[in-house]
């Protein structure tokens, strides 16, 4: 359990400038902020953006290991309502092993990796994460599942393009397989009284490597889980998937995190550097070496934000479709629901409306631009 739910984060700056609300009290999920989380302990830049309503509390960030070799980095993140009620979570990865070799599988479980057999995606939620993660909870019953065949494809992309990167400082002298699974699973549960609905989501990597051994030539299994989540009361969760879908669509990660983390793990691994002094060293020399591999790994993180949303297939048309608006100040696209038609920004904040003839400029000191729908 303590896995799975009590990761330790790092405290990192959150470059949140919230300005004066002279537009007066609207509904919170109508007004939003941008949020841009920094990696201070590790590469001292951003590692990723979202959009969150201005009144819900983010916490979390990036937490690095350096006790590990390579250090380990770690996403792990809350966005919850002023009332906790409604609750956003991405958890961070979980490392699993398998092997039939027992000393491959003991030295592994050494450096930290949980000895287990690769499940299928809905294997693992169903079987494993949701049971120990929502233990404390009553009369538990499966609503809706899916596998997520697309995002499934999409993550596999990404992982053979982090693969690649790694190979080209440290050469494999294995050969081995990369696969993906993903799938989802709703639930709902009684806690404290309250019927809950929760709606999980999980990727998974599989790294089959095959090795020669007193066993003769054996695969060995290196599998990365990784869930999101978000829940409501089952009377709330209508009118709070739109803020949901919102938060998972507005997610940004930066490719030139992703592309400097690859090549410090390489480099370390390679170098077998353990000293932190000689670790920090290295991230500065990895942020400097940029390549085409960020463009790949931009287009790769696209299309895997488009496949997440299948997750919100269930609910309303309203939520399922969505259109996209362009923020001029910051170059930076944004889907919405269908239904937020008036869209506006100060370069810090959005407010969406239901509203068409909506204005927050009227009676504002502050300069609001409206946001320009994407045409496809």
């Amino acid at each position: 359990m303590k896995r799975l739910s009590c990761i330790p984060i790092a405290v990192l700056a959150i470059v949140l400038i919230a300005p004066a609300h002279p537009y007066g009290a609207n509904d919170h999920e109508t007004a939003f902020y941008r949020l841009v989380v920094e990696d201070r302990q590790g590469f001292g830049y951003e590692a990723f953006r979202l959009i969150i309503p201005r009144s819900w509390k983010f916490s979390g960030g990036v937490s690095w290991n350096f006790g590990k070799t390579p250090p380990e980095a770690s996403t792990v993140f809350t966005v919850s309502s002023p009332d906790n009620r409604s609750v956003y979570e991405q958890n961070g990865r979980m490392n699993m092993f398998y092997s039939q070799d027992p000393g491959l599988c003991s030295s592994r479980a050494l450096s930290g990796s949980e000895i287990l057999k690769p499940m299928a995606a809905f294997d693992f939620l169903k079987k494993y994460y949701i049971p120990r993660c929502r233990k404390g909870v009553s009369s538990l019953k499966i609503r809706q599942s899916q596998t997520l065949e697309a995002l499934a494809r999409q993550n596999r992309e990404l992982a053979c393009i982090q693969m690649d990167l790694f190979s080209r400082i440290l050469p494999f002298g294995f050969p081995y397989e990369i696969h993906s699974d993903a799938a989802r699973v709703q639930v709902e549960y009684i806690q404290s009284g309250r019927k809950i609905i929760e709606d999980f989501t999980v990727t998974i990597t599989y790294m089959v490597a095959y090795y020669q051994s007193t066993y003769g030539n054996v695969g060995a299994t290196t599998w990365i889980p990784v869930v999101a989540s978000f829940h409501a009361p089952a009377d709330e969760m209508d009118r709070r998937v739109r803020t949901f879908k919102i938060i998972t669509d507005s997610r940004k990660d930066n490719p030139h995190w992703t592309e400097d983390y690859i090549r410090l793990c390489a480099t370390i691994a390679r170098d077998q550097i353990r000293r932190k002094e000689a670790v920090l060293a290295s991230m500065r020399k990895a942020a400097g070496a940029r390549s085409e591999i960020s463009d790949m790994i931009s287009e790769s993180y696209a299309k895997r934000n488009e496949a997440y949303d299948r997750i919100f297939e269930s609910y309303s048309d309203a939520v399922r479709s969505v259109n996209s608006y362009v923020d001029p100040i910051n170059d930076w696209e944004i889907e919405l629901p269908t239904g937020h038609d008036n869209a506006w920004t100060n370069g810090f904040e959005y407010i969406f409306s239901d509203d068409a003839g909506f204005d927050p400029n009227i009676g504002s000191s502050q300069q609001w631009t409206r946001m320009g729908r994407k045409h496809k």
